[in-house]
This record gives C-alpha cells, structure tokens and sequence, in this order.
C-alpha cells in the first residue's frame, strides 16, 4: 500500500504526463494550418517582390489582390 505522498507525486508525474500528450496534440493538430500559413507568407513575398521588379508600390500592393 502506498502512502499519501507516494500517490501525490504520482499524480504530479501523471498531471505533467498529461501535459506534454496536450501539448503534443495540440501542435499535432495545427500542423497543417501552421503550414499553410508559411506557405501564404511566402507566397506573399514572392508577390511583393514581383510586384516591386515591375516597378509598383509594395505597399498597396494588397489592393490589386
């Protein structure tokens, strides 16, 4: 039989355990829209630095979309 502060700190692990699989979920989960977003971001440079090589104001840039 264990006593009270064997099973506190066994709920601590568990509880930190826990934790980390959230976490990991989490990310798991957002994987894609993490992804996605990169590939906009980039996207979005490309088209500012076209935009700038034809000579147009990378700024507004977002109007002609």
């Amino acid at each position: 039989m264990k006593n009270v502060d064997e099973l506190g700190e066994m709920i601590k692990e568990k509880e930190k355990e826990l934790y980390e699989l959230r976490k990991e979920y989490r990310e798991r989960r957002t994987e894609g829209l993490r992804h996605a977003l990169e590939q906009k971001k980039e996207a979005e440079r490309l088209v500012r630095d076209e935009m700038k090589s034809l000579g147009y104001d990378t700024t507004t840039y977002r109007y002609w979309l």
